[in-house]
């Protein structure tokens, strides 16, 4: 059975997801390609990565070791990536919510490095928050209009 933990971990990682997926959307198709200089994802990468990431840290933390997202998004349009990330999110919350306090304390391996399952899960919204930033920046250089984050 969950924790008062766990829920107000899942309550804040939906919020932010919700924010997200609506940043994900406003992107346009025919700018997937664009980066802003060579070295740097394209707007297509920087929009995969979320998912991909999601994926891989949500399952690392329930795993308790590394896990490789298997999902390939490297040639998926905007509502593919926004579909995928909708539906892979619905079910990590289910399966994160069903965490222990004695589950968020354990001690796991991931990044080469020991933490507590609850110190990467709150890794996994920080890593996003950071993307969703420079996908903000993207929009903004690439003219495509960017949405309301809080509405």
């Amino acid at each position: 059975m969950s924790c008062p933990e766990t829920e107000s971990f899942v309550k804040n990682w939906n919020r932010i997801h919700q924010q997200t997926a609506r940043v994900l959307a406003a992107a346009t198709d025919d700018k997937l390609d664009w980066r802003p200089k060579e070295g740097m994802f394209t707007l297509r990468e920087l929009l995969r990565h979320i998912p991909e990431a999601e994926l891989g840290i949500a399952r690392t933390a329930l795993a308790g070791s590394m896990q490789k997202p298997p999902i390939d998004l490297t040639t998926s349009n905007v509502a593919e990536i926004v579909r995928t990330y909708e539906a892979n999110h619905a079910q990590l919350v289910e399966e994160v919510s069903k965490l222990t306090l004695d589950q968020l304390n354990e001690e796991i391996e991931a990044f080469g490095q020991k933490m507590r399952r609850r110190t990467l899960l709150r890794v996994m919204n920080e890593h996003e928050i950071h993307h969703r930033g420079q996908i903000f920046t993207y929009y903004h250089l690439a003219d495509i209009a960017p949405p309301k984050l809080y509405s």
